[in-house]
């Protein structure tokens, strides 16, 4: 089972989520399973996992720093309030019903066997649980019953950190007070302080940070200074909902819903160079933008009240004759000419809306949920993309059906339509939250705006998977460099079983991954060596070679060693490049299930060598999701050696060799063909 260490704070918004997705790159980075944890979550950020269930958006980007597909088991509970008094009751993944404060609060006890099934799902799988607290502890009016600070601290038997905001003034009250309310039982777990936001030099902090210790008996574990780190933040406190002012270029303004949701569908537009991205809460406020956005909302008829009220809806459809609009979501719903709620869903009753699309959507009890892929309709050429494939995922409440004069713009995998525009093509909405980050979409909407206002849109464009994984790993630098991971891992294991380099000694048993790459010859060559090597000293190896044809001159030599076992590739008839698209899904469909069989079987070897892995994922005939899946869950000691060209970025993350053959000559440029016993 799985070691677990939570992380609280002293107040929301104090970094919780920061630290906890820190701490799960740091402990990915050092070479273990790690997997985030929040047992009750209050956000209006969600995301849906590949199984269509919903959890909340700081899992999703925790599980993104810890490098593994987010899942419903790491959020139990979510909690989506609809009001000020009520909350949609979301358990594990499914709506469970809609409930006001008290009556949760009167039944929640009753989902604890749901959250120990959650975690110890996850404890099974992984060798380090980093548990999210929520709020503070210190709510001492809640703490009968607590399910996610104190209480699940105590059903994980987990240690806890504290993180306390410097940034907001009083820490060290906060810190002091946050302790000392609790229990003698419980101010027992906390095993540390981490002081978060911190701006100035830190020797004029420290002789506080001594008092602190010795006031609490709770060790400063590090000060962590205010850095710009970008990762998705979780809720309405966010610090870029406050960006209001316009600075250049671009004027991009977001209409700051009372109930504003899944805003992190536009944070794309902040990293995009000459784009302004400011909130807009008011008619005052909007100004002239460029575009308009308008966000998901959690009660879309109550946003839509308070758009009639305080003078944006008509600020809005004044602008919306020279001005760009797009909605998401709730935002799509708002474009239309009427919302109807005739099961009292949501709102109850009838009202219009924005009437910027001629739609209308009508409220129901279902909710679709669902990660979904479509397309851009071809005769559309929405900013010159003939077609442009999409990813997003649907969380919504009801169905939009065209009144007659809206044009269908996305056609989904499943045959619906999701999406609406004007004929031009400057208003429209779509259901899918994380359209943006279809890159090509963003940069042709982006540089079609720039163009009209007359601005050079340059040819630079960015990797956001990739800008993504930069800022995680300078998360974790900022952990590292601020943190004592020496302590922290004392916490975890215990002194007696660490190195001097604070991690435990016992890891040398954890198998790693190898991968030799690159475009010069030797990669199967070094494949084959380990392979020898690792017989010749008593391990048993499984050895398999995807895309050749089981002729090559090394399985002469290895199909007969002592130690090792070899399983024949998937037969192959013809070149690839000879192949139609049918037969070349049908070795994409072998190859995936080999891979799986290879898996399983390994469980009673060492070592599994898979020559010409990399090669068969970048010809597109092995799934390289399915390869990182087994190696998350592959046996802990095994050890797994790949081969080929062009690994990807996250193919290197999860490696713990990377070795790289360059090519400086080779005799193939001079005509000469592979030779036996030499190339093959």
């Amino acid at each position: 089972m799985a070691k677990a260490i939570m992380v609280q704070g002293t107040m929301s918004n104090s970094g919780k989520s920061f630290v906890t997705a820190g701490l799960c790159r740091v402990f990915r980075q050092d070479g273990y399973r790690v997997a985030p944890f929040k047992s009750q979550n209050m956000a209006l950020n969600s995301y849906i996992t590949k199984e269509g269930l919903e959890i909340g958006r700081a899992q999703a980007m925790q599980a993104e720093a810890a490098m593994i597909e987010p899942t419903h088991w790491m959020n139990p509970i979510l909690l989506k309030p609809t009001s000020d008094m009520g909350s949609q009751v979301i358990v594990n993944g499914e709506v469970y019903d809609n409930l006001s404060a008290v009556d949760y609060y009167k039944m929640k006890h009753k989902l604890k066997p749901e959250i120990m099934k959650a975690f110890n799902h996850l404890a099974e799988e992984n060798d380090i649980i980093v548990i999210e607290g929520a709020g503070s502890p210190a709510e001492i009016n809640l703490a009968d019953d607590d399910i996610v600070n104190m209480g699940m601290a105590a059903m994980a038997d987990a240690p806890v950190i504290l993180v306390a905001d410097i940034d907001r003034g009083g820490v060290f009250a906060s810190a002091y007070g946050t302790i000392k309310l609790l229990p003698q039982e419980d101010q027992d777990r906390f095993c540390g302080i981490v002081i978060n936001k911190f701006r100035g030099d830190v020797e004029i902090l420290k002789p506080g940070l001594k008092m602190l210790e010795d006031l609490t008996s709770k060790p400063v574990l590090g000060v962590l200074p205010m850095e710009k780190i970008d990762i998705d933040d979780e809720d309405s406190l966010s610090d870029r909902l406050n960006q209001r002012e316009y600075t250049e270029g671009l004027d991009v303004a977001v209409i700051r819903l009372p109930h504003i949701s899944n805003f992190t569908d536009f944070s794309v537009f902040e990293l995009i160079e000459g784009v302004s991205l400011r909130y807009v809460s008011s008619k005052k406020e909007l100004g002239d933008p460029d575009l308009i956005l308008l966000p998901g909302s959690k009660n879309t008829m109550g946003d839509m009240e308070w758009l009639i009220e305080s003078g944006l809806e008509g600020a809005i459809k004044r602008a919306a004759r020279h001005t760009r609009v797009i909605g998401i979501c709730g935002g799509f719903q708002l474009m239309g000419k009427e919302l109807k709620d005739p099961e009292g869903v949501e709102h109850g009753g009838e009202m219009r809306g924005l009437g910027l699309l001629d739609i209308s959507t009508t409220f129901q009890g279902d909710k679709t949920r669902t990660r979904i892929h479509g397309e851009i309709l071809p005769d559309r050429n929405l900013y010159g993309l003939d077609k442009l494939d999409l990813e997003g995922y649907e969380i919504h409440m009801g169905t939009t059906e065209n009144l007659g004069d809206a044009c269908p713009m996305i056609r989904l995998e499943d045959g619906r339509t999701d999406a609406y525009m004007t004929p031009d093509g400057r208003i429209w909405g779509s259901y899918l939250h994380g359209i943006f980050d279809n890159e090509e979409l963003v940069f042709g909407l982006v540089h079609d705006l720039m163009k009209e206002k007359g601005i050079d849109p340059g040819a630079d464009q960015l990797s956001l998977a990739e800008y993504k994984e930069i800022q995680y790993d300078k998360l974790a630098d900022l952990i590292r460099n601020n943190v004592d991971m020496k302590a922290v891992y004392d916490i975890l294991f215990g002194p007696e079983k660490l190195g001097c380099g604070g991690k435990p000694d016992d890891k040398s048993g954890r198998g790693l991954v190898h991968l030799y790459c690159g475009n010069g010859k030797g990669k199967t060559t070094a494949s084959i060596g380990l392979t020898i090597r690792a017989a010749g000293s008593g391990k048993r190896v499984l050895f398999h070679q995807f895309l050749k044809d089981n002729s090559s001159s090394e399985r002469n030599i290895i199909d007969n060693l002592k130690n090792v076992t070899v399983i024949q590739g998937v037969p192959l008839a013809k070149f690839t490049f000879q192949m139609t698209a049918q037969e070349l899904d049908d070795i994409l469909e072998a190859n995936n299930r080999r891979l799986v069989e290879l898996f399983e079987k390994a469980a009673d070897y060492d070592v599994l060598v898979m020559d010409e892995t990399l090669y068969a994922i970048d010809r597109g005939l092995l799934s390289e999701e399915k390869v990182i899946e087994c190696l998350e869950k592959k046996p802990y000691s095994l050890e797994v050696v790949m081969s080929g060209r062009n690994p990807s970025r996250n193919m290197i993350a999860h490696a713990d060799y990377v070795s790289e053959i360059t090519k400086i000559k080779h005799p193939w440029d001079q005509g000469i063909s592979a030779r036996k016993g030499i190339e093959r």
